[in-house]
């Protein structure tokens, strides 16, 4: 009968993993199901003290620190090739742990005292369970650092449980389902005739805009740019990088050529989120490049996705583009998630001496076809 009054639900798995994702944000903790067993997680940087008491007073458990490869080289723990799992120390302090998870302002001497959360132990590979905590982590924005206890039974019935499976099975490419909202014309000062068209990911709600430029012939091969959202750069002008000039510049360039379609594509601070973007910037501000600054908060160094992208690309009827990016990885992603790619052209913005550095970054460690700041 459930099935039959509620058919909107959808996909189990997708259901399970929103749902998973809501109580992490809000701090709750999750079951994470496989076939070895469950594990309890929380995200560290959502933890409240009271739920950190509570988890340290149920002696005999095996609470554990896990956190991604890249966090713990950050924190020295280098033994192990992957993402580690360490047992908490008794008494480990909650301000520890969030120093920890990268969520306190960096201070060396500060992280360094903040070893003494965790036991005096080799860092282990973290299990299954684990790892998928933190992806899950990672999908909603948050620190990938969570804690971890083995499951007994005796949680609080009210616990919401997800599979590794459903897991798994979240984010790749069919499970992005759009639907088309709502479309009008926006008049641009670079492209006074213009058509913004609006989606809604149905996973987490997230709204995606196509921005139509002229007359787009979706029969042909279209002009496009796979812009990713930049709060700082598109809407106040920030220094800090080239994104605001590259957005403006796209748009102009299309209505030069008479159409062209821009993806405004919601992944904040190449996928990790705007907060922790802003705890990058903090990080550059010490002396990190843009790269590496995400390393250490344990993020990947793009962690940008593309098939929201193709996928919007198929709801307005294109199959052929002539992409307009700097970024090689934009066009093989698209390429893999079945877009003809028939052309490519970079994009050149102004650089400054806020920006010069990150520029340079990007041309030398992530491969992007952009001009020697020198």
């Amino acid at each position: 009968m459930a099935r039959a009054l509620f058919p909107w639900y959808g996909d189990p798995a997708t259901l399970a993993v929103d749902r998973a994702l809501g109580e992490l944000r809000c701090g709750r903790a999750v079951r994470i199901d496989a076939p070895a067993g469950a594990r309890i997680v929380v995200a560290v940087e959502t933890l409240a003290p009271a739920a950190l008491a509570a988890l340290q007073g149920q002696s005999g458990r095996d609470l554990r620190l896990a956190t991604t490869a890249e966090r713990a080289a950050a924190l020295g723990w280098n033994d192990a090739a992957g993402d580690v799992s360490v047992p908490l120390a008794p008494g480990a302090r909650l301000d520890e742990l969030r120093t920890l998870a990268g969520a306190a302002p960096f201070d060396p001497a500060h992280e360094q005292a903040a070893h003494a959360a965790v036991a005096d132990a080799r860092p282990a590979l973290a299990d299954a369970c684990e790892r998928a905590a933190l992806e899950l982590a990672k999908h909603g924005r948050l620190l990938p650092t969570v804690l971890s206890v083995h499951d007994e039974g005796d949680a609080d019935p009210r616990l919401l449980g997800v599979t590794l499976a459903e897991l798994a099975a979240y984010g790749g490419t069919g499970a992005v389902v759009l639907e088309r909202l709502s479309a009008a014309a926006v008049p641009l000062a670079d492209a006074a005739r213009c058509r913004f068209v609006v989606f809604r990911d149905r996973r987490d709600g997230s709204e995606q805009v196509a921005v139509m430029v002229g007359d787009v012939d979706p029969d042909g091969v279209v002009d496009v740019r796979v812009h990713s959202a930049c709060l700082t750069g598109d809407l106040f002008g920030s220094l800090r990088c080239d994104c605001g000039d590259q957005l403006r510049g796209a748009i102009r360039r299309f209505a030069e050529l008479g159409a062209g379609v821009l993806l405004y594509v919601e992944q904040e601070g190449r996928g990790i989120g705007l907060a922790n973007k802003l705890r990058a910037y903090a990080l550059q501000e010490q002396g990190l490049d843009t790269i590496d600054a995400n390393l250490r908060l344990g993020f990947a160094a793009d962690e940008r996705r593309y098939e929201v992208a193709a996928a919007m690309l198929g709801q307005l009827g294109i199959n052929r583009i002539r992409l307009h990016t700097n970024n090689p990885r934009k066009l093989d992603a698209l390429q893999a998630a079945g877009i003809e790619v028939a052309g490519l052209r970079t994009l050149a913005a102004p650089v400054n001496p806020h920006n010069e550095r990150y520029i340079k970054v990007r041309r030398e460690r992530a491969g992007h076809l952009v001009p020697d700041p020198e």
